[in-house]
């Protein structure tokens, strides 16, 4: 982090240029430290400050795509663009991921949740691909890059969309559920409060025929996500040899595309609310 190193060789240059001259160690140390700090504020706010522009810019196409889609089949054309263009203008904000932590991981995951809406939109359209010809597959690396582990993904937990989103990427276009499973596992450990993803999962399990593999996860689900009363009806119903009921979810589930809503010209919303606002300054 470009931040981080300025702001320790301005303080070590405070510290240590004086000592050749007599200068005593102990006048200097404690300035070159506070203007270490102050530096490393200072820069970091600037960075924020820049990156900020760059994702409320994008938020401002995704603005413009909601509005579009108010128009229904008519607009989507027009969807399709702003989500290239701030696909675009996001793409601009990987010049600053030297100089602050978290940056590049937040941008890769907006711009793949991005391309993932805009496959689904394909969809909608008669299967259009996105400019680069690459569907889904466009999606699957930026997503990809947005998969972190560790301390630093608790820190990002926020991002749990963009994997799940991932999950579903290798499921429906690579075909690959035991790498789907990972993702959504590795999802759970880290966003274990969040209902939809045990959910997502019991939910390809059962589409699979792995009924007592979804049940079992819907066990756990239930605990770690004490406060979604979906997991204990659809456990039920998967206990009762039904099939499982995620529109409750609304938006959230849609999001993914597994299955579309029953209103008559209704258009999916970019991602998850939690991915829609600007970049987290740190």
């Amino acid at each position: 982090m470009y931040t981080l190193y300025s702001a320790i060789g301005l303080a070590l240059l405070i510290a240590l240029a004086p000592l050749p001259f007599g200068v005593s160690a102990g006048w200097t140390v404690l300035p070159g430290l506070l203007v270490g700090v102050f530096a490393f504020v200072w820069m970091n706010r600037r960075i924020a400050k820049r990156v900020e522009a760059v994702t409320q810019a994008a938020d401002r196409e995704m603005a413009k795509m909601q509005q579009a889609a108010q128009r229904g089949p008519q607009g989507q054309a027009a969807m399709l663009r702003c989500i290239d263009q701030s696909v675009a203008i996001l793409e601009k904000g990987f010049a600053f991921e030297k100089w602050q932590v978290g940056i590049t991981t937040m941008l890769n995951a907006r711009i793949g949740m991005l391309l993932y809406t805009r496959w689904l939109l394909g969809q909608q359209m008669g299967g259009r691909k996105s400019k680069d010809g690459g569907g889904i597959a466009a999606a699957i690396p930026y997503l990809e890059k947005s998969r972190i582990k560790g301390q630093k993904a608790k820190l990002l937990s926020a991002l749990w969309p963009a994997w799940a989103m991932l999950a579903v990427a290798y499921y429906k276009g690579r075909k690959d559920v035991d790498a789907a499973l990972v993702v959504l596992e590795d999802t759970e450990r880290i966003a274990k409060k969040n209902g939809i993803v045990w959910s997502l999962h019991a939910w390809i399990l059962h589409k699979e025929k792995r009924n007592d593999d979804a049940i079992d996860v819907l066990v756990r689900g239930k605990d770690a996500a004490p406060d979604d009363p979906r997991i204990p009806e659809n456990l039920q119903l998967l206990q009762n040899n039904k099939s499982m009921k995620m529109r409750g979810y609304g938006e959230q589930w849609y999001q993914f595309g597994l299955e579309r809503p029953k209103m008559a010209g209704a258009q999916m919303r970019m991602g998850h609310p939690r991915m829609r606002g600007g970049a987290r300054r740190r």
